[in-house]
């Protein structure tokens, strides 16, 4: 069970695909993507990294073949170093990508 009150406003769904991201003007790093939703991602960074709650990243990445452009604030830091991020800047284009991905992702998947 959960210790914390779930506080998104959307469903984060399983996927993944490589990311890069950075903090502005900082070195850039990569990962991957472990969990998306409209508002937000989890990241699991390649190697760990300073970062704190409250800095602002820029994110590249690709998921099902759709790549994505986000300027993003860090929400949470796991103790297995993977990064909690909240979305703050999006393109329109982007947007509409993104909630288009997130149905797609919230559909069972067929086998």
């Amino acid at each position: 069970m959960n210790r914390f009150p779930e506080r998104r406003r959307s469903p984060r769904y399983s996927c993944a695909g490589p990311i890069d991201f950075r903090i502005l003007g900082w070195h850039l790093r990569r990962g991957r993507i472990l969990n998306l939703c409209l508002e937000g991602c989890l990241i699991e960074p390649h190697r760990t990294t300073d970062y704190g709650v409250g800095d602002q990243l820029e994110l590249r990445f690709e998921v099902n073949r759709l790549a994505f452009r986000a300027l993003c604030i860090v929400r949470r830091i796991q103790s297995t170093g993977a990064i909690g991020v909240q979305i703050l800047r999006l393109s329109d284009r982007g947007r509409r990508q993104l909630e288009e991905l997130v149905e797609e992702l919230s559909r069972p998947s067929s086998m």
